[in-house]
C-alpha cells in the first residue's frame, strides 16, 4: 500500500507487515459480536478515531469502527489508502491557528477487545 504522506507525517502510516499479517482478514471475524471484536489499529486526527479489525493489505480495504467529528461512531467499511492519502490545509482566518489535517497512527495502540475502548462507550 503505497504511503503519500510520509514525509509530512513523519512515521509510517501502515504497521510493519509481520503485523499486519496478524490481523484477520475481511469477514474473518464475521460471527464475532461487535464487542468481542479485537481492534488492531487506531487511527486519529482531531476529533475523529478509525479503529481497525479486519484488513486486506492488498486492496486497503478494511472493517473497523469510525467516529468522524461526531460523539457516536459506527462500524462500517474504511479505505486505508483514502485514509492515508487525507492531507487538508485549511483556509486562514484572520486571528485563528490554522493547522493541517492529517490522519496519523497510533504508534502505542496495542490490540484491544472493541469493549475496552472507552470511545465506543460513550
Amino acid at each position: 500500500m503505497p504511503e503519500q504522506n510520509r514525509h509530512v507525517r513523519g512515521h509510517e502510516f501502515y504497521p510493519p507487515f509481520a503485523d499486519l499479517e496478524k490481523i484477520p482478514a475481511l469477514y474473518a471475524t464475521d460471527g464475532q459480536s461487535f464487542e468481542e471484536k479485537t481492534l488492531h489499529i487506531h487511527y486519529f486526527t482531531g476529533g475523529s478515531d478509525w479503529y481497525i479489525a479486519e484488513v486486506d493489505p492488498a486492496s486497503g480495504l478494511a472493517f473497523g469502527w469510525a467516529r468522524v467529528n461526531y460523539p457516536e461512531g459506527e462500524w462500517g467499511y474504511i479505505h486505508l489508502v483514502e485514509l492515508e492519502e487525507l492531507y487538508l490545509t485549511p483556509a486562514p482566518r484572520p486571528g485563528a491557528l490554522s493547522l493541517p489535517i492529517l490522519v496519523e497512527r497510533d504508534l502505542d495502540f496495542t490490540p484491544t477487545r472493541a469493549a475496552d475502548i472507552p470511545a465506543m462507550a460513550s
